[in-house]
């Protein structure tokens, strides 16, 4: 069924305020992963239920046969635009860093150029901005992935990344603001595209506790934080942060600081009787993103039926809040697969 122009818009910029949208956002997305493994029915399937995000599903994808080795393992090393080489092993997952663009923090402050972005008034520039118009006449605009610790371990091996860290290494500091210059730029860069949110991905925890100590994270990540955070505020943004594992303490720095969306492991929150109230009373919209490590891989489809619905019932209640997420890797059998979108469709 088609909706009218400017619903999912809406219906996005309700579930931020609270406002009691007149039904639960849904956000696809694209994995390549699983439409490699599902092919065209997953395709269908995603275009029988449309979303609430702009994207579009046409083709399934086709390896050549330089993906493989000999013995026929996906196997491939890709240089990503930051310069870093990343090593696959399965198709649309998320490699390791093979080979880094730079020797240490103190080439990388004299040497290293970020990947640069389009100029004003330049074709590629007027033409985003072209592009955005559009696509906000339907739709909440989200854009960039801002990443002060993520990028960061692409760009240089992870453990030495975290005893720089600790070491307070200066020529790491000088890189790290470096890169807050840089996001600035990107965040003007996604202002003047007309952008409603301004994605933030940094994964600060593990499964229990986070991965560097919170008075370390006050003292280096903290201001840098403020400083991009303060320019999405100016522009009129929302802040939202993709953090995988458990935040601990850090949530309640992000919260203070003004973050509006979050997008977490829900299932790592289940014991902290604070963690919901804390999104509701800062006015957060969370992203609601099944557990993929067993309830979507290795659970029943009566099991994923039920947490859709209960997640429904909850943010129904609440009056806003909640976006499903929905995103399908290579390890959901295809009834777990059609019973989640299924039910997202039916409760939201």
């Amino acid at each position: 069924m088609t909706e009218m122009t400017g619903a999912s818009r809406r219906r996005m910029q309700d579930a931020f305020e609270y406002r009691h949208p007149d039904r639960i956002p849904v956000v696809y997305h694209g994995s390549p992963a699983g439409l490699y493994v599902h092919g065209q029915k997953l395709i269908d399937l995603f275009n029988q239920y449309p979303p609430d995000n702009p994207i579009t599903f046409d083709k399934v994808p086709v390896l050549g046969p330089e993906a493989f080795e000999p013995n026929g393992d996906y196997h491939q090393i890709l240089t990503d635009e930051w310069g870093t080489a990343w090593e696959y092993r399965i198709y649309g997952i998320t490699g390791h860093p093979k080979y880094y663009p730079f020797e240490s923090w103190k080439q990388g402050l004299e040497s290293y150029r970020f990947p640069p972005l389009p100029k004003p008034g330049s074709p590629e520039f007027i033409q985003a901005q072209t592009q955005s118009a559009e696509l906000r006449k339907n739709y909440f605009l989200f854009n960039g992935w801002v990443s002060i610790f993520e990028k960061l371990h692409a760009l240089r091996p992870f453990d030495q990344l975290l005893m720089d860290l600790a070491d307070e290494d200066p020529d790491l500091m000088a890189f790290l603001d470096r890169m807050v210059d840089y996001w600035l730029e990107a965040i003007d860069y996604y202002a003047a595209l007309g952008t409603d949110v301004f994605v933030f991905g940094d994964d600060w925890g593990m499964q229990k506790c986070t991965l560097i100590d919170p008075a370390l994270f006050r003292k280096i990540y903290r201001p840098r934080y403020e400083k991009l955070f303060n320019r999405v505020k100016q522009h009129g943004g929302l802040i939202f942060l993709h953090c995988c594992g458990y935040m601990g303490e850090l949530l309640d720095e992000f919260l203070d600081m003004g973050l509006r969306g979050l997008w977490p492991q829900l299932n790592l929150y289940d014991r902290d009787e604070t963690f919901l109230q804390k999104c509701i009373d800062h006015r957060v919209a969370m992203y609601i993103h099944p557990d993929r490590q067993r309830l979507i891989p290795l659970g029943t489809p009566r099991e994923i039926d039920d947490y859709i619905r209960m997640m429904a019932d909850r943010y129904h209640k609440i009056g806003g809040g909640a976006i499903f997420y929905v995103e399908i890797e290579n390890d959901a059998p295809f009834e777990n697969v059609k019973a989640l979108i299924e039910a997202v469709d039916r409760y939201r």
